[in-house]
């Protein structure tokens, strides 16, 4: 007796999900991520210090596009430079950009991602180089470094944020001089009072300026009138600036002057005997003397020189 299986139609849902779900794997394995096992591939190495967690399988990068895989690592301790190996495979159709001066370094895909090997190109024109042949390194620093630098410079900002929210709260309060300047109206009512007083401040000396300029356009007309004045012989000034019988008379004056100081100074006359001759000045000293004392012995014996008699 022949049995008959059947299948039912859920079971068959399930198995037509996993052969896809399979296929799909099999696809993303052979030509996703950049490259496929299908590809010519060549092989570098590279050797490094530190690969700070890269594993095998990682991606090679060049200019941001994935172009090959780390095949292997391997730790050779060389020197303190040249710690672990490591075997990249790259896609043969851009193995014509690895040339002498290629230069490799490590690389992370976001701020906590995989890490990746990422190829710097050479020089255009220079020798390709071959097949398993050592690149050279770049050092782009130890990513501890770089999460240490990040961690403080995000408890500096917290700290600043910190900081300036207790200001706020500060100032919120009224506390301190911003505080009363964001809170209080004093502030307000002393600068609306200095706008007023300069207002008022402005008009003044515009008004002022106004007189100062009016002054000074009379103050020129006057001397613009003086001095046509004087240009035209007019009026005493005119002619003390244009008429020369003034200068002439005062010349002769001068010389007359002269002249009498010339005969004082030789003792002519009774004015130069009175200033030279000293005997004149002897005389009128001994005078001044028995003058003197004649007043004081009539002071001191009135009696001798005045008698009075009532009968």
């Amino acid at each position: 007796m022949i049995r008959t299986t059947v299948i039912k139609w859920g079971n068959l849902k399930v198995g037509a999900l996993i052969v896809f779900a399979i296929a799909v794997l099999f696809w993303v394995s052979f030509s996703g991520g950049g490259t496929s096992i299908f590809d010519s591939k060549g092989k570098f190495v590279v050797y490094f210090k530190n690969v700070n967690g890269l594993v095998a399988g990682a991606p090679v990068w060049m200019s941001g596009v994935e172009v090959g895989n780390v095949k292997s690592i391997q730790f050779v301790n060389e020197s303190a430079e040249r710690q672990v190996k490591l075997v990249c495979r790259l896609k043969k159709s851009v193995w014509y950009m690895l040339t002498e001066d290629t230069k490799v370094q490590l690389g992370t895909i976001g701020f906590l991602g995989d890490k990746y090997v990422e190829v710097i190109p050479g020089t255009k024109g220079k020798p390709v180089i071959a097949d398993m042949a050592e690149l050279r390194v770049v050092d782009a620093g130890e990513a501890s470094a770089v999460f240490k630098a990040a961690e403080e410079a995000a408890k500096e900002a917290g700290s600043v944020i910190s900081n300036l929210d207790s200001l706020l709260s500060r100032m919120n309060r009224g506390e301190g001089t911003l505080g009363k300047v964001a809170t209080g109206d004093e502030l307000y009512k002393n600068m609306t009072a200095l706008l007023t007083s300069l207002t008022d401040l402005s008009i003044k000396l515009q008004n002022n300026q106004e007189k100062i300029t009016n002054a000074l356009e009379t103050t020129a007309t006057s001397i613009a009138s003086l001095t046509t004045k004087v240009d035209s012989n007019t009026g005493t000034v005119g002619r003390l600036f244009n008429d020369p019988a003034l200068y002439d008379h005062l010349e002769a004056t001068s010389a007359k002057f002269d002249s009498i100081l010339g005969r004082i100074n030789r003792s002519d006359g009774s004015l130069g005997m009175i200033i030279n001759d000293s005997a004149m000045y002897v005389e009128m000293v001994s005078l001044l003397s028995r003058v003197n004392n004649l007043i004081t012995d009539m002071e001191n014996d009135p009696k001798k020189y005045f008698k009075f008699s009532l009968f």
